[in-house]
């Protein structure tokens, strides 16, 4: 109901401002006045589904939508990404040594990956200066692998096999111009690939009913 009951806020506010122009548009606002009500509906009632919907409401504040995807290899949006990612990041890991709700942790763990890769992997895509942020994506693909097999979380497992496979993927195939060539490429290592994930998931699932 909780849950419910915030997304039913979300079309409201939308309406609302849609048919009164309360704030003229000034849509910053309401994702900030959003993001702080649902944090406080997360930790009153703990729950984790509203907390990541706080959590979309602040990247939607700091400007990091999917419909700006297609511009997402602009530098500057990606400062914001990095910068959103740190935010969160720290302040999952200082309420998790507060022992506030230390379980959200997860949450924002998994939120800030994403946005990592995707942010990393509009570098590599880049053909300007990927160099660094291929670099960047081999960190982060260790960084999560090794995470996840350390506190046994297989989505970290995925994290690092499917971001570390696109942006591999992007720079052999960066020249590329035969597009059967390409075709049996991506029908070869995608198969490969789901194989690999499937193996490792349920070694996952031996290892947990042991």
């Amino acid at each position: 109901m909780l849950y419910l009951g915030s997304l039913v806020w979300c079309v409201e506010l939308a309406y609302i401002e849609n048919r009164f122009h309360i704030l003229s548009g000034q849509w910053d606002l309401y994702l900030l006045a959003t993001a702080l009500l649902f944090f406080f509906l997360a930790y009153r009632f703990d729950n984790r589904f509203v907390l990541s919907l706080a959590l979309s409401s602040l990247a939607g504040w700091f400007g990091l939508t999917v419909s700006r995807w297609p511009s997402f290899q602009d530098g500057a949006y990606r400062r914001y990404a990095l910068l959103y990612c740190l935010v969160v990041g720290v302040s999952g890991a200082v309420l998790r040594r507060l022992k506030l709700k230390p379980h959200f942790f997860g949450t924002y763990l998994n939120i800030v990956a994403n946005v990592l890769f995707w942010t990393i992997l509009s570098g590599v895509i880049d053909h300007q200066e990927y160099g660094p942020w291929l670099l960047g994506l081999l960190i982060a693909c260790a960084a999560s692998l090794a995470w996840g097999l350390r506190q046994r979380q297989f989505a970290f497992v995925a994290y690092a096999a499917v971001y570390g496979y696109i942006g591999v993927s992007s720079m052999l195939l960066r020249n590329a111009n035969d597009a059967t060539l390409i075709l049996m490429y991506f029908v070869v290592t995608a198969i490969a690939m789901v194989v690999l994930l499937v193996m490792i998931a349920r070694r996952f699932g031996k290892g947990r009913q042991a």
